[in-house]
C-alpha cells in the first residue's frame, strides 16, 4: 500500500499543497491558540504557582526523555521527497521497541525524584506524564502520515479534537480542586484523537516487520536529531532546577508563566509557520533556488510577524498581565518586556535553524544546538541567582547570537539569499522602532483615564496601523512579494491598493 493511500490523504500539487497548509494551518492554529488562552485564564484562578513549577520540571524532564522518543524518530518522514518510499510499518515496530523502554525510564527518573527532598513534589506527576508516550506510538504515526501527504485538513482536525479533549479536562480538574493534574492531563491526551484515528477510523494494523537495511536512514538521521534535542531539553531542565533550587516552586511557576505568554504570543509565530510549511519545503531540491525562494519567503513572514506580537506584549505589559492572570501573578509584569524579546528571537532563530534542515543540513543544525547548549547552560548556572530579570535579559543575548550563527550557517549553505534577510530583518526593524514610538505617545496619553482593556486596544492598535503603514509605504516590493504568496493575498494586495507581485 502506498504512503497515500495509507495516510487517507490525496496527492497535491506543490503550491496547492503550500497554500492549504498555511490556510488551514493558521486557521486552526488561531482556534487553537484561543481555546489554549481561554483555557489558561481559568486554569491561572484556579491553579497556585507552585503547582505550575511541578508541572513544569515534570514537564520538562519528560521533554529531555523523549528527545530519543518515536516523534523525533518519526520526523525523518518528512525528509522524503517521494512519499511512497516512507515505512510506516518499520516506524510502528521501531516505536513501540523505542517508547515502550522509554516509559520504564521515565517511571524509574520518578521514583528517584520521590527520594528526594527538594524534587519530590514533581515525582507523581512525571509518573503521570509516562501516558504520553504509550499514545505517541499511533497518534505520532497518525500524524506524520497525514503531513507527508499534506493532508491538512484531516492533520489540523486531530491536533484541534485533541486540543479540545486535553483543554476540557484540564479546566474540569482543576475546577474540581485538582491543581497540577489540570496540568498534566493536557499532554496526555493531545495524541488521543490521532491514535484512535488511525486505530479505529483508517482500520490501519501493524505488520512488525522491520530490517535496519529499510531502517538504517532514519536511524542515522534520528541520532543527529537527538544530539541537538538532547542538548536543548537538557539545558531547558537545568535551567528549571536552578531556579527551583535557588528559588522555590512558585518562583518556577511565576518564571514559566511570564515565558509561556511570551512564546504563545511571539514566541511560537516561528514554528507554526514552519511547521506547516515543512512538509512542503522539503519537496524543493537542496539548496536550489526554488529552495532559497521559499526560505527567504518564510523568513520574512515570521520575523514580520514577530516583531509587532513581542512589541506589543512588551508595551502593555501590565494591562496584559493584570487582565489575564489577575493580582496573583502581579510578580510575571517586569519579567513579560525581557521575554517577549527572548522567545521572540528564539522563534526566528528556530524558524532558521529548521530551515537549514530542510535544506539537509543535519550537521549545522547540530553546531547550532550545540553552541546554544553550551551558551544556555553557563548562562543558567552563573546568571539565575542574579535574578530572573537579569537572567531574561541573557537569554535575550542568547538568543541573538543563536539567530546570528543560524542565518550565517543558513546563508553559507546557500539556503537563503543576503538579499532576503534584509527584506527579512531592515523592514521590521525600522517598522517596529516607529509604531513603537507611536504607541508610547498615545499610551501616556490614555494611562489615567482609560480601563485596562482599552489602553491595551490603543497601543496594539496603534502599534500595529503604524508598522504596517511603515511596510506598505517604505518597503512596498517585499510587503507586495510577500502578500502575493499569502492566503487571500490578491484581496489583501487591494486593500493595501498594491498591484499583486510575483509568486
Amino acid at each position: 500500500m502506498s504512503a497515500a493511500a495509507e495516510a487517507g490523504g490525496p496527492a497535491r500539487t506543490f503550491g496547492a499543497s503550500a497554500r492549504a497548509s498555511v490556510l488551514w494551518g493558521g486557521g486552526f492554529t488561531l482556534f487553537r491558540d484561543v481555546l489554549q488562552f481561554a483555557t489558561l485564564i481559568v486554569l491561572v484562578r484556579h491553579v497556585m504557582p507552585d503547582d505550575y513549577g511541578r508541572a513544569a520540571l515534570a514537564q520538562t524532564i519528560l521533554g529531555l526523555l523523549s528527545v530519543a522518543s518515536f516523534s523525533t524518530w518519526s520526523l525523518h518522514a518528512l525528509q522524503a521527497r517521494d512519499p511512497a518510499k516512507v515505512e510506516w510499518q518499520s516506524h510502528f515496530a521501531a516505536a513501540a521497541v523505542i517508547n515502550g523502554a522509554l516509559v520504564l525510564v521515565t517511571l524509574a527518573v520518578a521514583g528517584l525524584l520521590s527520594l528526594t527532598a527538594r524534587w519530590a513534589a514533581a515525582s507523581l506527576p512525571l509518573a503521570a506524564l509516562s501516558l504520553v508516550l504509550v499514545v505517541e506510538i499511533p497518534g505520532a504515526l497518525r500524524i506524520r502520515m497525514a503531513q507527508v501527504t499534506h493532508d491538512w485538513l484531516r492533520f489540523r482536525l486531530l491536533l484541534i479534537s485533541g486540543s479540545l479533549l486535553g483543554c476540557s479536562a484540564g479546566i474540569v480538574i482543576a475546577m474540581l480542586g485538582g491543581g497540577v493534574w489540570a496540568l498534566v492531563v493536557q499532554p496526555v491526551l493531545l495524541g488521543l484523537p490521532a491514535a484512535v484515528d488511525l486505530i479505529f477510523i483508517a482500520r490501519w494494523r501493524p505488520d512488525w516487520s522491520w530490517s535496519w537495511r529499510r531502517y538504517r536512514e532514519t536511524a542515522h538521521f534520528a541520532v543527529a536529531r537527538m544530539g541537538g534535542g538532547a542538548m536543548f531539553n537538557g539545558r531547558q531542565m537545568l535551567e528549571q532546577s536552578v531556579l527551583t533550587g535557588t528559588f522555590d516552586f512558585a518562583a518556577l511557576g511565576v518564571f514559566t508563566r511570564a515565558m509561556g505568554l511570551a512564546m504563545l504570543v511571539a514566541g511560537r509565530l516561528g514554528a507554526v509557520c514552519i511547521g506547516a510549511l515543512y512538509p512542503v519545503i522539503t519537496r524543493s531540491e537542496p539548496r536550489s533556488a526554488q529552495f532559497r525562494r521559499q526560505a527567504s519567503l518564510v523568513t520574512r513572514g515570521v520575523v514580520w510577524a514577530t516583531f509587532p506580537a513581542a512589541g506589543v506584549l512588551a508595551l502593555a505589559a501590565p494591562d496584559i498581565s493584570n487582565l489575564l492572570y489577575g493580582p496573583r501573578w502581579d510578580a510575571v509584569i517586569p519579567l513579560l518586556p525581557l521575554a517577549a524579546a527572548a522567545t521572540g528571537l528564539g522563534g526566528i532563530a528556530g524558524t532558521a535553524g529548521s530551515l537549514l534542515l530542510a535544506n539537509d543540513e543535519s550537521r549545522a543544525c547540530l553546531a547550532i544546538d550545540v553552541v546554544s547548549a553550551v551558551l544556555g547552560t553557563v548562562l543558567a548556572l552563573l546568571v539565575i541567582p542574579m535574578g530572573m530579570g537579569i537572567y531574561l535579559a541573557a537569554l535575550m543575548a542568547h538568543g541573538t547570537v543563536v539567530l546570528g550563527l543560524a542565518v550565517s550557517l543558513l546563508t553559507r549553505t546557500c539556503g537563503i539569499d543576503r538579499a532576503g534577510l534584509v527584506d527579512a530583518f531592515l523592514p521590521a526593524i525600522v517598522a517596529a522602532v516607529t509604531g513603537a514610538a507611536a504607541a508610547i505617545a498615545a499610551r501616556g496619553a490614555v494611562e489615567a483615564s482609560a480601563i485596562a482593556p482599552v489602553r491595551i486596544l490603543v497601543v496594539a492598535g496603534l502599534f500595529c496601523a503604524v508598522y504596517v503603514t511603515v511596510l506598505r509605504v517604505a518597503f512596498e516590493k517585499p510587503f507586495r512579494e510577500l502578500l502575493a504568496v499569502a492566503p487571500g493575498g490578491r484581496r489583501l494586495s487591494a486593500a493595501f491598493a498594491l498591484t499583486p507581485g510575483a509568486v
